[in-house]
């Protein structure tokens, strides 16, 4: 199991190189400890792994392990990794990978009865020029249906968990529209900028989200949590399109 990391394909005098970056909790196979010794400098602990078929050098401190697991592992050297053959670990690496795709491709499609997957419901600060903060909205249509707008009222909530009220019009409530179209199996993604005149605001409270359709229908949300995709499912899919 891994933190949040970048690794490298290859190693070359203690140089990595076609490196990619690794999801948090990112479940990978493990071959041994791999010692790298520069020419010049302090030696640097790499760990082997395996993930979807690809091998990985991996910083020895990303990776969550049991001690005991651990002092198991072999010693690994360039000669080892061209001599061996790791065509078993390659396959378990890609059964992880395929088990993990798989449960990221239900998350996305669970929310499908409520009309909506929501991947993104967040502030931005954009107080660099002025105090203000925006707001952003990303979206996944798992429905078989086309969506046409996505209409939202939200509360901007401070540190102490109390809203933020409209210097000027003195509501809390702010009302943005996302127009699509948003096909089947498709994504969505707005940005609306300076929503408020204030850096103040840490995060946004749902009041409802509305989904209107093509077909004239529509769904109204209250409640983000059901239709939430965690961010470790996102992570997967989007290591798959990197």
């Amino acid at each position: 199991m891994l933190q949040s990391s970048y690794a490298y394909r290859t190693m070359e005098a203690c140089r990595g190189g076609n490196g990619k970056m690794l999801f948090e909790r990112m479940a990978v196979v493990v071959a041994g400890h791999y010692r790298c010794q520069p020419a010049y400098g302090e030696a640097k602990d790499y760990l082997v792994a395996y993930y979807g078929k690809q091998r990985f050098f991996v910083e020895n401190s990303a990776v969550f392990m049991t001690g005991e697991n651990r002092s198991r592992l072999p010693e690994l050297d360039d000669q080892i990794l061209a001599k061996l053959d790791f065509s078993a670990l390659e396959e378990e690496g890609d059964a992880y990978r395929h088990v993990a795709e798989g449960q990221a491709l239900k998350a996305y499609d669970a929310p499908a009865r409520h009309g909506i997957s929501v991947l993104d419901f967040s502030v931005y600060d954009e107080s660099e020029y002025t105090e203000a903060t925006g707001f952003k909205l990303e979206v996944y249509n798992p429905t078989k249906k086309t969506i046409k707008y996505i209409r939202v009222e939200l509360i901007g909530m401070n540190a102490v968990d109390d809203p933020v009220r409209d210097r000027f019009a003195g509501s809390a409530i702010k009302r943005v529209r996302g127009i699509g179209p948003i096909k089947p199996q498709d994504f969505g993604s707005y940005t609306f900028e300076h929503l408020w005149f204030t850096d103040t605001v840490e995060w946004p409270k749902l009041v409802s989200l509305r989904i209107d359709y093509m077909d004239g229908s529509s769904k109204t949300i209250k409640n983000l949590k059901p239709v939430q995709v965690d961010q470790k499912h996102q992570d997967v899919l989007t290591w798959e399109t990197d």
